[in-house]
């Protein structure tokens, strides 16, 4: 404890206070609820009244603040006879859990008691000096306002839990028809590693996830403020659970995970360390002894897989590309292989560092494609499904356009009807649209032809003022044959070509590089 000067304000404080305990007892002792023993605080109430009955008798006052007895009269009378000589000592600062709480010694009572009888009016306060007989078995619980004793039950009253309710550092909401009150991301059905505190007096258990818990919070230290009884550790259960759905049983590494740390259980109850810090100091601990594990070991989304690498694989809903990658890569993977939800693009992510080669060869053939996208994605990275789709969707668009008919000495209405055709079936028909109207001509076939193409594309009215009459006329009815070119079968897709200038009365247009002669 350290000793510090006394100021005139405080002096103030104490003759107040003095003043009103001259004139009641009452506000020294709690409310009684439920199992409270009534007669033991009748004794005490005793024992405070006779030291009241002295208040104008300095001697008598002083007697009772330093002869055996219960604490809070011993303390009582000495603020009582500090009224009647109001000599201000030194004041003393005792530190306690919540922190340093000054007070004067008016005499040979210990340092809770004068805390309770000099700052009765803050419950909080006043609640030290029934510390001795919260150890010897009664609960007690300070609301901002009252200080409830509910005997050897260590239910709280129904006004204290609303306030603490009211008081949490996070949001929670109520689940198990007001059993437990968790935070949004369990209450989502997700499935995240969480700090639970089970306040067993309250019939209450509160979990908040890995993904909410903060380094300025302490949920246990808020549900005990103002809780007092014999065994707070019994009271106020803490336990981190990763939250982990296993169903192989005693075969599970998983079944044989340590507990919380007796060393870090101590700092959290002593207020020590924060929520975050209690729920990362148990993931590295837990972490650390799974990462001795040599056989595969899968989890995802908060399930563990074991060693089975279909099941795991079959829980990732890959796209097809995705698969093969992962398929390519997987069996590769030894110990411990966790993602935090059960997606393929968090898998891929997790093995993109060490298997990016692998990764992208699973899905682009080509090795010089495959390593200018692995270059690319290094040097700007970004979420690998997405590279891995991109790559996949220029893998297909090169197929299809290799499945198409190579031409030679194609007529210029050929050779543009095949390139808008040909984009339009390797790119898409944004690509198409935009391929036509940069090699529009002025004037000829090709014009009708584009009109037609157009409307195939579902684009004709957009840009109908573009067209005379007559191009809208012969492109109208050039449409269905326009439509099975860019639609239709790959394998027939010179007979669509050859119908469509056929119709435009285009009849020596070009060959086919595998045409005989």
């Amino acid at each position: 404890m350290r000793v510090r000067r006394g100021s005139g304000g405080r002096e103030g404080e104490l003759l107040k206070s003095a003043k009103k305990l001259r004139e009641s007892v009452d506000p020294l002792l709690p409310e009684l609820r439920g199992e409270a023993p009534k007669e033991r605080f009748g004794k005490l109430r005793e024992e405070l009244e006779s030291v009241r009955g002295d208040r104008d008798d300095e001697k008598a006052l002083e007697r009772a603040s330093g002869r055996w007895g219960e604490p809070l009269a011993r303390a009582y009378a000495g603020l009582l006879k500090f009224y009647l000589e109001p000599e201000l000592p030194a004041l003393v600062v005792a530190p306690f859990p919540g922190g340093d709480v000054p007070f004067a010694p008016l005499g040979r009572a210990p340092p809770e008691a004068h805390i309770a009888v000099q700052q009765f009016s803050d419950p909080r306060r006043l609640l030290y000096g029934y510390l001795e007989w919260a150890r010897k078995g009664l609960h007690f619980f300070a609301s901002p306002d009252t200080l409830y004793c509910t005997g050897r039950s260590p239910h709280p009253p129904p006004e204290f839990l609303t306030t603490q309710l009211a008081g949490l550092p996070y949001r929670l909401t109520a689940a198990d028809g007001g059993r437990v009150f968790q935070c949004a991301h369990l209450g989502g059905g997700g499935a995240p590693p969480f700090l639970e505190v089970d306040w067993a007096g309250a019939e209450r258990s509160f979990r908040v996830c890995a993904k909410c818990v903060r380094d300025d919070r302490q949920l246990l230290a808020r549900l005990t403020t103002g809780v007092a009884g014999p065994s707070p550790e019994d009271e106020f259960v803490v336990r981190v659970d990763l939250n982990l759905r296993c169903d192989l049983g005693a075969r599970c590494v998983h079944s044989r995970l340590p507990e919380l740390a007796k060393a870090t259980r101590r700092s959290y109850v002593l207020g020590r360390i924060s929520d975050r810090e209690l729920v990362d100091s148990q993931k590295a601990e837990v972490g650390r002894f799974l990462d001795g594990v040599r056989e595969p070991l899968f989890v995802a989304g908060g399930r563990c897989y074991g060693s089975d690498r279909a099941a795991f694989l079959a829980a990732l809903q890959a796209s097809p590309d995705e698969r093969r990658a992962l398929e390519e890569v997987l069996p590769s993977v030894s110990g411990r292989f966790e993602i935090d939800e059960a997606v393929a693009s968090r898998a891929l992510e997790r093995l993109w560092p060490n298997h990016a080669d692998e990764i992208v060869r699973a899905i682009v053939p080509d090795e010089a494609e495959a390593e200018r996208l692995v270059k690319e994605a290094r040097a700007s990275p970004g979420r690998v499904s997405e590279l891995l789709r991109r790559a996949a969707e220029s893998g297909r668009a090169r197929a299809r356009g290799d499945a198409l008919p190579q031409y030679e000495q194609l007529s210029r209405e050929a050779q543009f009807v095949d390139g808008v055709a040909r984009t339009q079936r390797v790119d898409g028909p944004a690509a198409a649209e935009r391929k036509l109207l940069q090699s529009l001509p002025r004037e000829g076939k090709e014009r009708g032809l584009a009109f037609g193409l157009l409307r195939a594309l579902g684009r004709g009215e957009a840009h109908a003022w573009q067209f005379s009459d007559t191009e809208r006329q012969f492109g109208a009815a050039l449409e269905p044959f326009a439509t099975r070119l860019i639609t239709g079968p790959t394998e027939g897709y010179h007979e669509a070509l050859t119908a469509l200038l056929g119709a435009a009365g285009v009849a020596e247009w070009g060959r086919r590089h595998d045409s005989p002669g």
